[in-house]
């Protein structure tokens, strides 16, 4: 038998190399995962040598390597190729793939190979390689080929193989299904995995006869408010009779259940744990990952939270349905971990042109302004002092502060010169709102999204930081488990940047500023004429026209009064206009 030179032939700067994959038996649920698994691995292999191409796949499934009589249509073709010089090298999982038949059969398909200048590579069995990097590899391939009937070794080898691409798709493959859900087996990318979605619903009221999905999205609706605690949720539950996690169990499970919870606690049974809700549960409920479809990683050991599953690549790993979308969870953990819902109407639930989305706000406390209940202004009423800020209450006169800001906004954009400095940055960043804004349905919301997950893995960065000063990394494993975390969360945090900016770079350069149109659907073109578009708009048209041209809307501290109401609020109100997302800077702004 020969060694067979890679580097030997006329394309001597490329090696063609194929893969072979082959399982006895399909199962059950007509899952191809072996040969899927054994496909990757062996494209893996050959994208990690040198000047070697991956240029074709063969595959026989459901077909025995044992049984002389039968015949395998792939490998039948392979040998075929082969003869026809199609490729160097064939790359197997493991020997077994190939043949069972024993040495002599193995032997005799390797020289036939060989015969056509094809080598033989083994991604599990290193050992296994007929080409020419590998003096001893003809001598090893005998004698792996005498030992190919060990079935039991490699059919172990198998299932670990397999049961470790089924957790990196992140399949539900062991414990209990999650409180609200229910499992069922799909195929992905040619491997069957328990796919999780939400159980059953009804029509009946939260309470006893409410499923557990119906009570997962009630907990949800309340904590989305961002008014009730997670006890608060947990009484609203109880006082309504919902079943808990273990109160909708059957018996059986029910009673394993409590056995093993009664192990950890060490304490004496409730016999109100079918209808007693506690905030532990709400909160394990509403921070699980697989609300919105991700999988779930292990337990940090250091921190004790479970972090959502990622690829290497550091993207997260989505195969299940979920009770609400990517950006609503990632938005619910922020508002649970304590940053404040975005009011977009007033107190008495209507909504104004500045008050109560954050575009007005007080000049002594930056906090954002809202519609006085006793008259028609927009006021901040600091009930106490705040470190170096006193208790103080600034208002100003809506109609007012309505009028100024409206026409100092059509002012700007009316004099808008392409041969500015200023305006030109002005107009970088409206056109790129004003594309965001336009993006079509499925762009906004991977924008969305993609924003969302940035906030979330810099909070959760943020998070480990402090993990680490707090002492929870300890020794050489402990850092380098952090090292390793941090490093994913920079690569997530680097792509989903590139991709904001790239969505962003794509919205703005399909669309235009339709400033001439503005101005044209007007009489005289004076958008504030009776009939004009500044009259035709509603509030929430107003709203998008400025966010297209301004940050914020300062509002300082009355000096005199010897003026007028209008003149007054023009010299109190100030406009921060906008700049483009890679020039923002909150410590630069451009005032008038």
């Amino acid at each position: 038998m020969e060694l067979i030179a890679l580097g030997d032939r006329d394309h001597a700067d490329m090696v063609r190399a194929v893969t072979y994959g082959r399982q006895s038996h399909k199962s059950e649920t007509d899952s191809q995962a072996s040969p899927m698994m054994q496909k990757e691995k062996g494209i893996a292999y050959i994208n990690s040598q040198d000047n070697w191409r991956h240029v074709g796949h063969y595959e026989d499934v459901g077909l025995s390597g044992y049984d002389p009589n039968v015949f395998r249509p792939d490998f039948e073709r392979l040998l075929e190729d082969a003869r026809a010089r199609k490729f160097d090298v064939v790359v197997i999982y493991m020997l077994s793939r190939l043949t069972r038949q024993g040495a002599a059969e193995a032997l005799k398909i390797q020289e036939e190979l060989a015969r056509h200048g094809v080598a033989i590579v083994s991604t599990q069995e290193p050992f296994i390689n007929t080409s020419d990097d590998n003096p001893f590899g003809v001598a090893f391939f005998a004698l792996i080929a005498g030992l190919a009937h060990q079935e039991s070794k490699n059919k172990s080898k198998f299932i670990r193989d397999a049961f470790r691409e089924l957790k990196a798709k992140g399949s539900h493959s062991s414990g209990p299904v999650p409180y609200g859900f229910e499992a069922e087996a799909v195929n992905v990318d040619g491997i069957t995995i328990r796919k999780l979605k939400p159980g059953l619903t009804s029509n009946a009221e939260i309470g006893p006869e409410s499923t557990p999905a119906d009570n997962v999205r009630f907990a949800i609706q309340l904590a989305e408010t961002g008014e009730m605690s997670d006890n608060a949720i947990a009484d609203e539950l109880t006082k309504r009779g919902a079943r808990t996690p273990l109160g909708s169990l059957d018996d059986e499970a029910a009673e394993a259940r409590r056995k093993a919870a009664q192990k950890r606690r060490k304490s004496g049974p409730s016999d109100t744990a079918d209808y007693e809700w506690t905030a532990t549960v709400v909160r394990r409920i509403l921070s699980d990952p697989r609300l919105a479809g991700f999988a779930i990683g292990p337990v940090d050991p250091h921190t004790k939270k479970r972090e959502i599953l990622r690829d290497e690549e550091g993207q997260p790993v989505r195969p299940h349905e979920g009770f609400i979308t990517p950006k609503q969870w990632y938005d619910l953990q922020a508002l649970r971990g304590g940053r404040k819902r975005e009011r977009r109407t007033d107190r008495a639930g209507t909504m104004t042109f500045l008050g109560s989305w954050g575009a007005l706000r007080c000049g002594r406390c930056g906090s954002g302004m809202t519609v006085a209940n006793t008259d028609s202004s927009y006021v901040c009423n600091l009930r106490r002092t705040v470190g170096d800020v006193p208790k103080h209450v600034l208002r100003i006169g809506m109609k007012e502060a309505d009028a100024v800001v409206a026409g100092r906004l059509w002012a700007r954009v009316a004099a808008l010169d392409p041969e500015n400095d200023e305006d030109v940055v002005l107009l970088a960043a409206a056109a790129e709102r004003f594309a965001v804004q336009g993006a079509d349905p499925e762009a906004a919301a991977e924008l969305a999204e993609q924003e969302a997950q940035l906030a979330h893995v810099q909070q959760s960065m943020r998070d480990h930081y402090q993990d680490r000063r707090d002492g929870l990394y300890k020794g050489a494993t402990g850092r380098q488990a952090f090292k390793e975390t941090i490093l994913k969360y920079q690569q997530h945090e680097a792509r989903c940047s590139a991709r904001i900016d790239e969505l962003r770079a794509k919205a703005t350069t399909s669309t235009r500023l339709p400033i001439d149109e503005w101005f044209a659907n007007s009489d005289d073109g004076d958008p504030f004429a009776p009939g004009g578009l500044w009259d035709r708009w509603d509030v929430a048209e107003k709203r998008a026209f400025l966010s297209l041209f301004a940050d914020y809307v300062t509002v300082s501290p009355t000096s005199s009064r010897r003026e007028t109401t209008m003149e007054r609020a023009n010299k109190r109100i100030e406009v921060a206009w906008a700049r483009p997302t890679e020039a923002s800077d909150d410590n630069d702004q451009v005032t008038a």
